[in-house]
């Protein structure tokens, strides 16, 4: 009877690293200003290729405004909540999309000056299918404190093939050795 325990602990554990989910979390970058507004979602996407060595094949995939106007075909894949008028919460999920999430934009919609105040986020790209995070004008920022997000925009690039991380040969590593393990117990 413990042998029949050993085994169905081995293929738990198997199944359980099988149902693993990575999480992404957004990490900030930088909050930068421009002389006016950078413009649509086409020159939105042109100007983190120049400025931040974003790929080449860029898209800008969502856009969702403070007054609930968007823009975008992919937003059925993403969800924001604005949790105060500076700090939202975000996430997403690009399963079946052929799209990895690359970057984030938020952009303050009050002027100074004619200048606009952004911030910029990017996504590790071995977690960029699946996350959540939060985008905020809450830190140390030009202009003062108090900034309001007028838009929040997300950004990703083709997926052009699916390298394997490893992460399929150590679970048939582990199975295989757990079937070892077993078929030990069992022929003694």
């Amino acid at each position: 009877m413990n042998k029949i325990k050993y085994l169905a602990a081995a293929l738990v554990a198997v199944a359980g690293l099988g149902f693993q989910q990575a999480q992404a979390s957004l990490m900030f970058q930088q909050y930068f200003v421009t002389n006016g507004p950078i413009g649509n979602p086409t020159q939105d996407t042109q100007y983190l290729i120049n400025n931040f060595g974003q790929p080449s094949d860029l898209v800008s995939l969502f856009k969702e405004n403070n007054d609930g106007t968007t823009a975008g075909l992919y937003g059925k894949y993403f969800t924001v909540t604005m949790t105060t008028s500076s700090l939202w919460t975000v996430s997403w999920n690009l399963t079946g999309t052929g799209f990895t999430l690359d970057s984030v934009l938020i952009k303050d919609g009050a002027t100074r000056n004619n200048q606009q105040l952004y911030g910029f986020y990017t996504v590790s790209a071995d977690q960029a299918i699946i996350g959540s995070g939060t985008v905020d004008f809450n830190g140390t920022l030009p202009f003062g404190m108090n900034r309001k997000i007028s838009f929040v925009e997300f950004f990703g690039s083709p997926i052009t093939s699916v390298p394997d991380g490893g992460s399929t040969v150590m679970l048939l590593g582990v199975a295989l050795g757990a079937l070892g393990v077993v078929r030990g117990y069992l022929t003694r």
